[in-house]
């Protein structure tokens, strides 16, 4: 009898084992759950081991892999095939060096940032969200550099044209503001054009980021 009540509660013990899904996340660790819905964004479940208890939610990005307890697996990918429908190729960036392709044919940089941008953030993993950050704050400098090239410059001149009819004295004050102002500019030329290729491999690295989120 006593054997009897062992085996019994091995076959029970063995059944609860089974009938729960497990979640496994990222870094890897399995949860042990009930999966109540899986959205495009995220996936919804409750505790296996407090079924009344409130709900949960974890980001499709922060999920490796759902096995339910029926034996089925579903892998990163196929959550997101499952709620997005099949990613095309053409929705893919291609990236070949300093170029971006995008369905054949090639885009400017530019584009392919604006493309990005229209993602809903959320759905996003830390990292692409990291790299656009990054490219948007190298355009912001990109475009105060190109503001400050001609401010400098015409400030030169003015300036110099302040002192050019005075004494020797002024005319070589003069010369430095020109020469100041003319230096300014051509520096800040540089540095812009140093923020946007900075800018353009940050957008870089967003796209590719951007195909393996979609993937």
């Amino acid at each position: 009898m006593s054997r009897l009540s062992d085996v019994s509660f091995f076959l029970f013990f063995s059944f609860c084992v089974n009938a729960q899904d497990t979640i496994f996340v990222v870094p890897s660790q399995a949860l042990l759950v009930r999966v109540l819905e899986i959205s495009s964004n995220e996936v919804t479940y409750k505790n296996f081991y407090n079924p009344d208890g409130i709900l949960r939610k974890l980001r499709n990005d922060q999920i490796e892999k759902i096995v339910y307890e029926n034996g089925k697996t579903e892998s990163r990918f196929q959550i997101k095939e499952k709620t997005m429908g099949a990613i095309k190729q053409s929705q893919l960036f291609v990236v070949e060096g300093k170029h971006i392709a995008l369905n054949n044919v090639d885009i400017t940089h530019k584009e392919a940032f604006k493309i990005m941008l229209k993602k809903d953030p959320a759905t996003n993993s830390e990292d692409l969200n990291g790299a656009l950050v990054d490219a948007d704050s190298k355009k912001n400098g990109q475009i105060a550099f190109n503001i400050l090239a001609p401010v400098s410059a015409v400030g030169g001149v003015y300036f110099a044209r302040q002192h050019r009819y005075n004494d020797p004295t002024e005319k070589l004050k003069a010369k430095v503001y020109f020469i100041s102002g003319l230096s300014v500019c051509v520096l800040s030329i540089i540095t812009a054009q140093i923020y946007k290729s900075i800018k353009n491999q940050h957008i870089r690295q967003a796209a590719l980021l951007y195909n393996a989120d979609l993937l």
